[in-house]
């Protein structure tokens, strides 16, 4: 019937479960094999987000003080003159501003360090460097400054000595570029300038803290947030972030705290990352050329208490980078959007237990497609896929509103890849169990109905018209003499059995010769050819068959009565009605209830003439018009006769080796000897009787046989 494995067929919920655990099992392949593949997907979708939701509103607590192309032409080329340098460092504080943030590296002594060594003295600054973590780079210029200040919190350090005091979760430095040592002074305070592209060459995270040598460096927004709380007539000391492993459920892995900044927890990555928030439009950063701040003609309301940012926009510098906003930005930008986040306290993380979060997600996808699965009405084949793309599109919608208003970077991209995976195996389970339904209906259904006419009823859609054609049609009606009386005195298990049997039997005697069974009723079959196929000699086929019908059921009605109990029981015979001829053949009644059915004078005669086989003593009697299409020699007539409900008389027609039809001697039933009349307890009546009425027939004229054999209607 199907390819469909029982177990599965049965129990639909087997397919279900495993069509869900075969998704489960390809995600979690393409997590454990190609993690960047999600990844990537997840953060370029997270870079849509920032692009959407990046507000407009100007940035007021970060300036950037830009040196930019106006900045070079007033002031000559890059690097500036140390002097320079300082009268800009003693603007700035004279303006007011909280603490200057310098995104540039000095690493070269050049003339006039020591004037800018004492300007940078006076004013809160946070210098810059820059750490290399890649083992093939090496750089060792300069001098790296501001080191926290101890090993922190409850972590005694780790036993590799290249990490000293500093975190599990920081990045290991190959190599430095630091400042001459000719502009750093004593207790200076700097953070690193590293960040973190990715495989498509966008920042999107810096490292917390690197380890170099042994000590953990903070990154600059880090450093200037703390150096902004310090006083400013006072040398600061080195910076005391410390740290603590996440114990809440929806706590990053570690969190960064500080004594100077009481309130203020930075959520950092088990990879020690800090993840950039771009939430400032571009545009709504707040910018001042460098040489306008030179010529003191920076706004004072602009500058006055806030954090300025020192760097280089202008063309040819080198310090530019690809952000989630744009694909060329200064890398100042991301060192403000990441103070930004900073102050407003809203820096993205992820949970410790994403992982745990992710499989309660295709949990609760899994039991949401599973009720669209089982759900009865519609087609689930086809309401799965877009229920999948919906639950795909809901889980980046989460992590949408998750990153946006929650702080919290979700991994989405393997619940959702779930999401379409699992909605797609379904759909096909669910598709094989409906075809394997229909292809049972399709069973059930030729078993009630003729094959020929299921296999319209599958390809069509319901009708309540009148679906009919006239056809030229042989027709067969056997029926079980004595049944009733049978079945009156057995039980009902071996009536069942008896009925089973002869059903079987009947209908592959009816295929094996070209027909079809059109009805089954009761101890009755009725069998049609060239009905639904064209069959050349349908009325000989049909004569054969019926034919066969009575030798292959002979052993099988030869059933004696049961001598325990005191009824004669008749035995059980076959009797056998063929005619052929026009008649309509399809379908009656409305679309809601049809029936279909044969109909025609054929049907009507064949039926008659099975009932006058008792009454001829005949087990198979044949109509006029198939005998007029079979060979002459086939059958021999036996009379005119008026059958039960027609007006008019038919010649009625026997095969002509109906001697060879009747059974053995030993497959009837004797009666007992209880004095009754022969004829009381033979089906047609039996044996020697038959042959001799077949006899006479044999020596009678057909004509006196017509004259003298017509019964009158009373008889009839």
């Amino acid at each position: 019937m199907t390819s469909l494995p029982a177990f599965c067929r049965d129990h639909p919920w087997r397919l279900r479960a495993a069509a869900l655990g075969l998704a489960a099992a390809v995600v979690g392949l393409v997590q454990a094999f190609a993690p960047q593949l999600l990844h990537t997907v997840e953060e370029v979708s997270g870079d849509a987000a920032w692009r959407l939701a990046a507000s407009d509103v100007p940035e007021r607590r970060v300036v950037v003080i830009d040196i930019d192309e106006a900045s070079l032409d007033r002031h000559g080329a890059w690097p500036w003159p140390r002097p320079t340098l300082a009268a800009l460092s003693q603007r700035l504080q004279e303006a007011g501003v909280a603490v200057q943030a310098i995104d540039l590296v000095l690493d070269a002594t050049r003339p006039g360090d020591a004037e800018l060594q004492e300007s940078w003295r006076r004013s809160p600054v946070v210098l810059g460097q820059i750490f290399s973590l890649d083992p093939q780079t090496t750089p060792q210029v300069g001098h790296v400054v501001g080191a926290v200040a101890t090993a922190p919190g409850t972590t005694a350090g780790s036993p590799d000595p290249d990490r000293g005091s500093c975190p599990p979760f920081a990045p290991l430095s190959r190599g430095h570029i630091g400042n001459a040592g000719t502009v750093i002074s004593t207790g200076s305070v700097a953070g690193h300038l590293t960040p973190s592209v990715h495989a498509d060459g966008v920042v999107r995270e810096l490292p917390a803290l690197i380890c170099h040598q042994g000590r953990a460096y903070p990154s600059l927004a880090l450093a200037t947030l703390w150096r902004a709380a310090q006083p400013d007539d006072a040398q600061a000391p080195a910076p005391d972030w410390t740290w603590r492993a996440g114990t809440g459920l929806l706590e990053p892995a570690y969190l960064l705290t500080s004594p100077s900044l009481p309130g203020i927890q930075v959520p950092v990555d088990a990879a020690g990352q800090l993840r950039v928030p771009f939430r400032t439009a571009r545009m709504a950063l707040t910018s001042v050329s460098a040489h306008k701040v030179l010529a003191g003609q920076a706004p004072p309301a602009i500058l006055a208490g806030t954090v300025a940012l020192v760097g280089a926009t202008a063309f040819g510098i080198g310090d530019v980078a690809a952000t989630p906003l744009t694909a060329v930005a200064a890398g100042v930008e991301v060192h403000a959007q990441l103070l930004s986040g900073l102050l407003d306290h809203r820096v993205p993380y992820t949970p410790r237990h994403a992982a745990i979060g992710q499989g309660l997600a295709m949990l609760l996808i899994a039991g949401g497609l599973w009720l669209v699965a089982v759900r009865q009405r519609g087609a689930p084949a086809k309401r799965l896929p877009i229920a999948g793309a919906a639950l795909a599109a809901l889980c980046c919608a989460a992590a949408y509103w998750a990153l946006v208003q929650a702080d919290q970077w979700w991994p989405w991209a393997g619940p959702a890849l779930y999401a379409l995976l699992a909605a797609s195996a379904l759909a096909t389970a669910e598709h094989a169990l409906a075809r394997a339904q229909r292809e049972r209906l399709s069973a059930h259904l030729g078993a009630y109905l003729p094959a020929p006419v299921a296999s319209r009823l599958m390809a069509s859609e319901p009708s309540g018209q009148l679906q009919v054609q006239r056809r030229p049609i042989s027709v067969l009606v056997a029926d079980i003499r004595n049944f009733s009386a049978f079945a009156q005195y057995r039980p009902p298990e071996e009536t069942a059995a008896l009925l089973h049997a002869f059903y079987c039997v009947a209908v592959d005697v009816v295929e094996q010769h070209g027909g079809v069974v059109e009805h089954i009723a009761g101890d009755s079959v009725l069998a049609v050819w060239n009905a639904y196929a064209d069959c050349a000699e349908h009325a000989q086929q049909a004569l054969q068959a019926g034919k066969a019908l009575l030798r292959e059921t002979r052993s099988l009605l030869a059933r004696r009565p049961d001598p325990t109990h005191g009824h004669l029981v008749q035995p059980l015979a076959l009797g056998i009605g063929l005619e052929s001829g026009l008649a309509v053949v399809g379908s009656f009644g409305p679309a809601r209830r049809r029936s279909h059915a044969a109909l025609g004078v054929p049907v009507s005669v064949a039926s008659r003439l099975q009932q006058m086989t008792q009454d001829l003593s005949m087990p198979l009697l044949i109509g006029p018009q198939m005998a007029s299409q079979l060979p002459p020699q086939s059958t021999e007539p036996l009379g005119d006769f008026l059958l039960e409900g027609l007006d008019s008389p038919y010649t009625l027609y026997g095969a002509a080796d109906a001697a060879e039809l009747v059974p053995p001697e030993d497959l009837w039933v004797s009666a007992p000897a209880t004095g009754t009349d022969e004829a009381a307890d033979d089906p047609w009546p039996g044996g020697q009787r038959l042959t001799r009425r077949l006899a006479v027939l044999a020596a009678t004229p057909v004509a006196a046989a017509t004259q003298h054999t017509t019964p009158s209607p009373r008889d009839a």
